[in-house]
């Protein structure tokens, strides 16, 4: 058994076991799904980040970068960083206010409409089951690449890792499993760099190499490699200002971000959250970008998505190796965990409620229902081959056109009705839906124009304003729309308020210190290294 392997299975024994140990604290259903409201930053941000950054990042957008989409993907990396930002301000905190336990229970409240609870829940499921997928295989991929076991088995068990502890524990041991991967990925993310970039002849020296590559033309320049995706660096460009706006939206909007939020013990903590959370994300994803291009130098002709598990076995030294290899797990597990119990919950409280007075039955009802789901999740992966860069990004286009207009017009429009909002959830899921099934199943490459996202939006936005012109704002709807802007009382307290205000002040700062390091560290060496070609 290897050192990596040895790692990598410390790293499941010791997640499983904490998951275990926080479940048995859990006593009711309040405590299953949103661990009792009383979460602090810490929690909230390493769950919000570690649930985000999935395998999708460390090996999917690493393999994107690799193969020559460096730009493109830079640009998505630092637009879904603010959708914390203006996520948390826009619907985070008032989904916080209406105390619900579920995102789709929200929907329902607010709309006072049983027909668009069940139907959020529907597009919960079948959006969170890609990404879940997604995290499923990114695990098995790393599993099966340093142990040299089958595909297949690797499945099995990194199935049931994180199957185990999440079914038993709930929300609480999510959140601080989480915490732990978080923390395992940011070290991971930040030692890893260093050793890539020094076995690439130094940082200034790897990006002037790349910045004239010859196997990978266009790695480093703002149109990207245009033998990969488009033709053209205007259609890359808008490509990753697109996906960008859709990432944005996710974070802002999708339930397994906007679902920490409920968990939150106040409205600060949801805004101290999404600061933190927003620069963790933007510091990891650039660092890991930037190693991706790094290792092309050392290693061409690897497949994309493999990338990082090579460098990690090849590039650094075997115990930083295993530091990344444990880190892309942490990241993997943590996203996976995260998906299922959004599913499980979803499934046992907004398509089949369970009303029960008995907390232990409901409890028990809900682990059934989580289990259903990572069965289906464990066929799927088990049959299907690895396609981890692009499920995700079909999970995330799901719920930025179907939810994400919505969710930001639930709180802010005082015209939207019950039917506007489902048939806006409706059609633009439905479009997102056939378009990418569409373009899988045919093998056609559609126009940049006619992207699933940009017709989901447009069908969102068809049925968001058809239905609410032919109908109107229900007295009910009205009143819970105006129950969002009732500020708790201990929201108002100037100390945390002042606390919160210099937490902005510090987001400015970091806004500031990026800029120049992107201009020393990327501009300037790309800039140099062409005018002496």
């Amino acid at each position: 058994m290897n050192m990596y392997l040895i790692g990598v299975v410390i790293a499941m024994i010791v997640y499983t076991v904490v998951g275990i140990v926080i479940g048995r604290k859990v006593k009711d259903i309040n405590d299953y799904y949103v661990a009792g409201r009383k979460a602090p930053v810490i929690l909230i941000v390493g769950s919000l980040v570690a649930s985000f950054l999935s395998t999708g990042a460390f090996l999917g957008d690493t393999g994107e970068v690799y193969l020559g989409y460096f730009m493109p993907i830079l640009i998505v990396g630092v637009m879904q960083g603010s959708g914390y930002l203006f996520g948390s301000n826009l619907f985070g905190r008032y989904i916080r206010r209406s105390a619900v336990l579920t995102v789709p229970e929200y929907f329902g409240a607010r709309f006072n409409s049983p027909a668009i609870r069940k139907l959020a829940g529907v597009t919960t499921i079948i959006g969170i089951l890609a990404y879940l997928l997604s995290a499923t295989q990114g695990i098995t991929l790393l599993m099966a690449e340093i142990t040299g076991m089958d595909y297949r088995l690797c499945v099995v068990i990194a199935w049931s890792t994180y199957t185990i502890f999440t079914i038993y524990s709930g929300s609480p041991g999510v959140l601080v499993t989480d915490t732990m991967m978080f923390m395992t990925f940011l070290v991971a993310a930040i030692v890893a760099i260093p050793c890539v970039a020094i076995n690439a002849g130094g940082w200034m020296s790897a990006v002037a190499q790349l910045a004239v590559h010859e196997g990978t033309p266009g790695i480093m320049a703002w149109t990207g490699n245009l033998n990969y995706m488009y033709p053209t660096g205007t259609q890359n460009i808008i490509w990753g200002i697109t996906y960008g706006i859709v990432w944005a939206l996710v974070v802002a909007t999708s339930p397994w971000q906007t679902s920490r939020y409920m968990m939150a013990k106040d409205e600060h903590t949801v805004m101290r959250s999404a600061i933190f959370s927003s620069i963790g994300v933007i510091i990891v994803t650039t660092l890991l970008y930037f190693t991706a291009a790094f290792i092309l130098l050392l290693k061409p002709g690897l497949e994309g998505q493999k990338a990082l598990i090579w460098a990690a076995m090849n590039a650094m030294p075997p115990i930083v190796g295993v530091v990344l290899l444990t880190g892309i797990l942490a990241a993997g597990i943590s996203s996976a965990s995260t998906f299922l119990s959004l599913v499980g919950f979803s499934l046992t409280s907004d398509i089949v409620p369970f009303k029960d007075d008995n907390d232990k039955r409901m409890l028990r009802l809900s682990r059934y229902g989580m289990l259903a789901v990572s069965l289906i999740v464990l066929l799927l992966a088990y049959f299907n081959p690895p396609a981890v860069f692009w499920m995700m990004y079909f999970g995330g286009t799901v719920f930025a056109c179907s939810w994400g207009p919505i969710c930001i017009a639930s709180v802010w429009s005082k015209r939207l009705t019950k039917t506007g909002a489902f048939w806006g959830m409706l059609l633009g899921f439905l479009s997102n839906f056939l378009i990418r099934m569409y373009s899988s199943m045919s093998g056609v490459s559609l126009p940049l124009y006619l992207d699933s996202f940009f017709v989901g939006v447009f069908f969102c936005a068809l049925g968001m304003v058809a239905g609410s012109l032919l109908t109107q704002v229900t007295p009910e709807e009205k009143a819970q729309r105006e129950k969002l802007f009732v500020i708790p009382e201990g929201e108002l307290d100037e100390g945390k308020m002042r606390t919160t205000y210099n937490m902005y002040k510090l987001y400015i700062v970091f806004a500031v210190l990026f800029t120049i390091f992107l201009v020393y560290a990327y501009a300037l060496p790309y800039s140099r290294a062409l005018a002496a070609k």
